[in-house]
């Protein structure tokens, strides 16, 4: 039978970051978790879905750099994406937009 919930340590491994990453995807309201009780120390549990859900939430492309000027590009357009990825995230969670 396949667990219903993982740890921290466990959603980490299974999306390749680090346990610090995932509290502050927690925080950012990019990945959804459960308490096990109401206490404020209380650990989060994940299930496997929301972290899938998580790692699709935001398109990464990678970029391949050759020079200066490539890379000055890609990073503009980097930039004006995380804007838009933000922009979008903050909508889907109903938050105001930071200026």
């Amino acid at each position: 039978m396949e667990k219903l919930t993982l740890t921290r340590k466990e959603a980490a491994e299974l999306l390749g970051i680090s346990t610090a990453t995932v509290t502050q995807w927690v925080l950012d309201g990019r990945l959804k978790a459960y308490r096990v009780s109401d206490r404020p120390k209380s650990p989060y549990l994940f299930t496997k879905e929301d972290c899938l859900a998580a790692l699709l939430a935001v398109e990464v492309e990678p970029t391949k750099l050759r020079g200066k000027e490539e890379k000055a590009e890609a990073e503009v357009e980097f930039t004006r994406r995380q804007k838009e990825v933000n922009k979008k995230l903050r909508q889907m969670l109903n938050m105001p937009e930071k200026e």
